[in-house]
């Protein structure tokens, strides 16, 4: 697990539920209208440029999701941007990415997702309702919202993009290529940036392949002589892509 260090920064397809937000996304409706009951338990850290708070919201089947959300100290509007760890993880593994965009000038939001989920469902209804949090906020442009997602994260952000058309902009670290991610992938109208290593010992290079080959059009993609992991490469040209395609200031 990564900590913030904010000096050197700093599966298978549920069924349905709930009411929709977006008509054409069931296996993963929601009732939108859902009080999201955000709760701020103070600031986390800080810097001259962004505040991270420790807040939590209502997700899937009422449970509360743990996130730090990131606030820039310049005036907005703001990006937003959503980040997904991988499988085991917490919201602390990408808490310096998150930090790092925050300073760049968005509004970043790093969620816990269960580590027990056994259908994507509740790993993207979490999501969808962390989409909820940025639209609720009026610093946040609605219109540039991102998403960034490494292994387990990476599928879930592959599917987010598919499903939640609010997603501009999707950042695929380590996907596997499972059969639902690709599915939904094909229906994005996201930019897609894809990284990957080259000696990944989680996901076979196959898979990683995969899960490209599903994008529609012309997406991005950038391999890495690195294992399953994030390094200062892919870190340098993930902020890179955000700021380019949200519009950093």
């Amino acid at each position: 697990m990564r900590c913030l260090c904010w000096c050197s920064a700093v599966l298978l397809l549920a069924g349905c539920g709930g009411v929709s937000h977006h008509a054409a996304t069931q296996p993963f409706a929601y009732d939108a209208a859902a009080p999201l009951d955000v709760q701020d338990a103070g600031v986390y850290a800080s810097s001259a440029r962004a505040v991270v708070h420790d807040i939590s919201y209502t997700g899937a089947g009422g449970a509360r999701v743990p996130a730090y959300l990131v606030v820039p100290r310049s005036s907005g509007p703001h990006p937003g941007v959503l980040l997904l760890h991988g499988s085991g993880g917490d919201r602390r593994d990408l808490l310096v990415e998150g930090a790092l965009l925050g300073q760049l000038g968005a509004v970043a939001i790093v969620i816990s997702q269960p580590n027990d989920a056994t259908t994507y469902r509740p790993l993207v209804v979490d999501a969808r309702r962390a989409l909820d949090v940025l639209d609720a906020r009026a610093d946040v442009d609605p219109k540039r919202i991102g998403v960034v997602g490494f292994s387990l994260g990476a599928q879930t952000a592959a599917i987010l993009a598919g499903a939640d058309r609010r997603v501009d902009d999707a950042e695929i670290i380590a996907g596997r290529g499972t059969a639902v991610a690709r599915f939904w992938l094909a229906k994005t109208h996201a930019a897609l940036f894809f990284q990957a290593g080259t000696k990944d010992q989680v996901v076979p290079h196959a898979q990683l392949q995969a899960l490209i080959d599903a994008a529609p059009g012309t997406p991005k993609v950038r391999w890495y002589p690195v294992g399953h992991e994030l390094d200062g490469p892919i870190d340098s040209d993930l902020l890179a892509w955000q700021t380019a395609e949200l519009r950093l200031r």
